[in-house]
């Protein structure tokens, strides 16, 4: 099913498509940074980066951002941190995500089609597909090509599955996380406070010296 003629790499597909591995560790630098800065509740906070986590379950690549910024808003949760959730999906993580949401949803679905296959060869083969449905809509491309599967077999086979068991296994994981997160971003959040409050103190203390 997922046969091609040129093989690329997952590597591959997101430095072309996406962003270079370089960019990749940068980013998540500046996620990292960015997340102790956001200035909400911790629960905002945390419930944001579970939607972020949510939509990573979903099949739906490249509108995991989009997913997760309308979920935060009707939860009325933190956006941003929403979109740095997202970030929990990536070229290490979609692999293992794909096999257990396709191992899942076949188990649910009384099916076993893909689920013992390689779990980045079958992530490569879904964003094969993805790739050339979009190559279709924003280019004069055609997805009616020998080596792309049927839409019947893709969406029987991976689509269906892989969506029933990700919609299950991510609300677990995001609700798991989001008990996980609260209490490090309050403990953060409190630690921060308390150093500003200290410096601020040394502050006024050197400014009272230095007017005497």
């Amino acid at each position: 099913m997922f046969k091609r003629r040129e093989r690329r790499s997952i590597f591959r597909f997101f430095y072309e498509v996406i962003f270079s591995l370089k960019g990749i560790s940068r980013a998540i630098e500046y996620v990292g940074i960015r997340l102790k800065r956001i200035p909400d509740t911790p629960h905002k906070i945390s419930l944001g980066m579970s939607c972020g986590i949510f939509a990573s379950f979903t099949p739906l690549f490249g509108l995991h951002f989009l997913i997760a910024g309308l979920l935060s808003y009707l939860l009325r949760a933190n956006v941003l941190a929403s979109l740095i959730g997202t970030f929990f999906g990536n070229p290490i993580t979609f692999p293992i995500i794909t096999v257990f949401n396709l191992q899942f949803g076949e188990w649910i679905l009384g099916s076993s089609e893909y689920s013992s296959d390689d779990g980045g060869k079958i992530f490569e083969g879904f964003l094969d597909f993805i790739f050339l449905i979009y190559k279709s809509f924003f280019t004069e491309g055609s997805i009616g090509d020998n080596n792309v599967p049927r839409m019947d077999e893709f969406l029987n086979g991976v689509f269906i599955p892989y969506s029933l068991g990700g919609l299950i296994l991510g609300i677990f994981i995001a609700v798991v996380s989001y008990f996980l997160l609260r209490p490090l971003v309050a403990t953060y959040q409190k630690k921060r406070s308390a150093l500003k409050a200290k410096r601020f103190k040394k502050k006024l203390m050197r400014k009272r010296y230095g007017t005497k």
